[in-house]
């Protein structure tokens, strides 16, 4: 379901006359945070499953996405009434198996996680690196029941020339911590700013750690993350909750909870020291600042917001640069 609430009878404007309430992101439901990229000894990764569930409960997680390369494994038996393991792969389609299109090695990752683990259809990477079979694998991928995520498009060396060619993809990484540890190339912000002005529709913003628990220059866990916002711990209500796009992406900041409420704007977080609110300009439609790194609520009219600014896209920074995004509202 979108988040559209009534509007007045009385025309007053295109955004500044919504009567009801808004839940965004409802601060009465639960809040479970997840990593929805994730290596185990199925594949690169230096964990086991088992140690993986071990190690991220240990660390405030509630929620994992088993994503090893090319190898779709049902992880059911980890979960309990504490952790749900999602069902899921990862698939990589490269340019130096497949021809290349320059001089350097270009590749498009994909995490595809099932929305019911008791139908597993087996996926496969796309057999040539070109905008229109991926676009065909992400559809292949939906018809199998799966949500696909597109990851880490900075250290893919892709542009928008590739992503943009890439169909309905469902959500996209704007933070991949282990591509930022190793490579200092993890951020994609300008990627994801990008792809919801020239594609027009939603995209889920997604943080994840990609980690195999150093494997490269350090230990890669528990950098990058989302936190779902749903009534319970289980398989259908994080899927649920992914699909209404009521969660947030995050390296440090919370966000409690968001709303609109008869016409204005409300956020309440932990404290950060900025807070913007885009739209597809250049320019926010509204930020605030405090050098005492002490904002923990913001709120200000829909009728201040632009006809042209399409969508609204909170972004949060905290005192030591951390940052929270939440996913985009349409308008």
């Amino acid at each position: 379901p979108e988040w559209r609430g009534r509007r007045s009878s009385r025309h007053l404007g295109r955004r500044n006359a919504v009567m009801s309430r808004i839940e965004l992101l409802p601060a009465s439901y639960g809040s479970y945070k997840a990593n929805l990229h994730c290596h185990t000894t199925l594949s690169d990764g230096r964990l086991t499953p088992e140690e993986v569930k071990a190690h991220y409960q240990a660390n405030g997680y509630s929620v994992v996405a088993f994503t090893d390369h090319n190898v779709l494994v049902d992880h059911s038996d980890l979960t309990d009434e504490r952790f749900l393991a999602l069902t899921g792969i990862e698939v990589d389609t490269d340019s130096f198996l497949y021809g290349r299109k320059h001089d350097f090695n270009q590749t498009c990752h994909l995490c595809a996680i099932l929305r019911d683990p008791a139908r597993p259809v087996p996926i496969y990477r796309a057999e040539q690196y070109t905008g229109e079979a991926i676009r065909a694998k992400v559809d292949e991928f939906h018809r199998g029941g799966y949500i696909v995520n597109y990851n880490h498009p900075t250290w893919s060396a892709e542009g928008p020339d590739e992503f943009l060619t890439y169909g309905d993809f469902d959500g996209m990484e704007i933070y991949n911590h282990s591509a930022e540890l190793e490579n200092n190339n993890g951020n994609s912000q300008n990627e994801c700013i990008l792809a919801l002005r020239m594609l027009k529709r939603p995209i889920r913003m997604i943080a994840a750690d990609d980690n195999h628990e150093g494997r490269g220059c350090e230990d890669d866990s528990c950098g990058g993350w989302v936190v779902f916002k749903a009534p319970e711990l289980s398989y259908p209500a994080i899927i649920e909750a992914y699909d209404r796009r009521a969660f947030y992406a995050s390296t440090g900041p919370e966000i409690h909870g968001c709303f609109i409420e008869d016409g204005v704007f409300h956020l309440d977080c932990s404290p950060v020291r900025r807070i913007h609110v885009m739209g597809q300009g250049i320019n926010p439609i509204h930020r605030a600042f405090s050098p005492q790194n002490d904002l923990t609520h913001v709120e200000f009219p829909m009728d201040a917001v632009p006809e042209n600014a399409r969508f609204l896209w909170v972004q949060l920074t905290d005192g030591a640069g951390r940052k929270a995004w939440m996913n985009p509202y349409f308008l």
